[in-house]
């Protein structure tokens, strides 16, 4: 039986941090660049504020039922019935999520790594990897995560250091951007990009109650805002917002850029680390928290036998998009706009009936 575990407080962080940063080696920050120009990097702290609101709404509906997850607060809220169906779309569009996230893995992969492999086989490879960690269960992914956390942001901030030599400060002008206005619409609809902190929800069960998952929560967020900040600084720093926007993986052209003589250049190999073993931890735990929601809802106690068929699904959702261009455009900027939606609004949910309901249990 496949069995969650209990895991700690540097685990959990190290497990969120990981999943919510990993957008910003991929399309996100040109992505951004196009929308703000260099307001970018103080943009994304407004967008950090409005996910910290967005956390305390699921804290609160935490405090009322502690020690229990978002699914059992769910039956006892809503009922099983009207429970399971708000659960079943929850978990689709999670998985519709590890989906997105996953492709554009492969899209980018396909435009710097391997340009003549197909899609499929990429996707085979990675799903591999994605089932691999899956059958071992969250307690392993979450102490995976504190292992790998160490070399991640030792190779990102090498990178970023590395780069000073081609920052040009005149490039963060103008300071506000495309508009002050612009700016701050963008930072409320962006607040997506930390969106995945509501799996602490799904996975509450296997932390140490209400107190931790606060610490545990507030610490995430604070340290990817950091994260996020200073990585689109740099880029800023380094290209000009109207080359930034044009390009696919900003922080893999950075790496590229590095040259300190014949010793040391061209440091893609550490960025390409980051990428597999991040991505990796990032599509995985996407991938599980929809399965743990799906196993709740049809009482399935051991998850081993439906991860294969769940994992099939997320293959042939990555089959849909035609091309990078339409993962950009369409999947990754919908997400992105609207993700916040999809992430908070169970937990709105919840928590408004419960206090309409008096629906309580003593912490």
């Amino acid at each position: 039986m496949n069995k969650e575990g209990k895991f700690g407080y540097h685990e959990a962080i190290s497990l969120m941090v990981i999943t919510i940063v990993m957008k910003v080696f991929f399309t996100g920050p040109a992505i951004i660049m196009s929308t703000v120009g260099t307001a970018g990097w103080y943009m994304i702290i407004l967008s950090m504020l409005v996910a910290i609101l967005g956390f305390m709404i699921l804290l609160s509906l935490l405090k009322r039922f502690n020690n229990k997850n978002i699914m059992q607060i769910s039956d006892l809220v809503l009922g099983k019935p009207v429970g399971s169906i708000m659960l079943i779309t929850l978990a689709a569009l999670i998985l519709l999520v590890s989906s997105i996230n996953m492709r554009e893995y492969i899209e980018v992969m396909k435009v710097y790594v391997m340009p003549e492999s197909p899609p499929s086989f990429l996707m085979v490879l990675l799903s591999i990897s994605v089932a691999v960690l899956s059958f071992m269960g969250l307690e392993t992914i979450a102490r995976y995560s504190k292992f790998i956390i160490y070399i991640l942001s030792a190779g990102y901030i090498l990178v970023i250091l590395l780069s000073t030599q081609n920052f040009v400060p005149r490039q963060l002008y103008p300071v506000l951007g495309y508009g002050l206005d612009k700016t701050i619409i963008t930072g409320l609809q962006r607040c997506s990009v930390y969106g995945d902190i509501a799996i602490l929800g799904i996975i509450a069960s296997s932390l140490q109650g209400y107190r931790e998952i606060k610490k545990i929560g507030l610490w995430s967020i604070l340290i990817s805002g950091i994260v996020f900040s200073t990585s689109l600084l740099a880029y800023s720093l380094v290209f000009p917002y109207t080359v930034g926007q044009e390009i696919t993986s900003p922080m893999y052209e950075m790496a590229s850029l590095i040259d300190y003589g014949g010793f040391l250049q061209r440091m893609e190999p550490i960025f390409l680390f980051l990428w597999n073993f991040g991505s990796f931890i990032e599509i995985t735990l996407t991938f599980y928290a929809a399965l743990m929601v799906f196993c709740h809802v049809f009482r399935i106690e051991d998850k081993r036998p439906v991860i294969l068929p769940m994992l099939t699904i997320l293959y042939c959702l990555n089959l849909i998009p035609r091309g990078i261009s339409e993962v950009i455009s369409v999947n990754i900027n919908r997400l992105r706009t609207w993700g916040g939606v999809l992430f908070f609004t169970p937990s709105i949910i919840l928590l408004v009936v419960a206090l309409i309901r008096k629906k309580k249990e003593a912490v």
